[in-house]
């Protein structure tokens, strides 16, 4: 009998509860979104610039670390994945979408982390 009543425990403790499934939909969402490419070591200073600029809200900043990418892209220094990225960037920026350049800005950050 002892048997018995350990298995109704579990089948009652395994039910699906709404609070269990939006858990589990959020962890699996957070770690799933686009991650950033590994860059070099020596580029992380064009993901800073990108969030100074739109942390300070500085469309001439942001101007000139646009050219600063674009030329040093042009030089081979900046991979293309890496320069989509920054490109998003900046682009949230000239719309005036400050915030989410920054988000983006610190994502890309976090992801030289992994």
């Amino acid at each position: 009998m002892g048997s018995e009543s350990a298995g109704i425990g579990w089948r009652q403790s395994a039910r699906w509860h709404p609070a269990r499934g939006l858990a589990i939909v959020l962890v699996v969402a957070a770690g799933c979104g686009p991650r950033a490419p590994q860059i070099e070591f020596g580029n992380r200073h064009y993901s800073a610039a990108l969030r100074t600029a739109a942390n300070t809200r500085s469309a001439d900043r942001l101007a000139r670390t646009k050219e600063l990418i674009t030329r040093d892209q042009a030089a081979g220094l900046i991979g293309p994945e890496e320069h989509a990225w920054y490109q998003e960037i900046i682009a949230l920026g000239e719309a005036g979408r400050w915030a989410d350049a920054e988000r983006r800005a610190i994502q890309f950050r976090r992801d030289q982390h992994r």
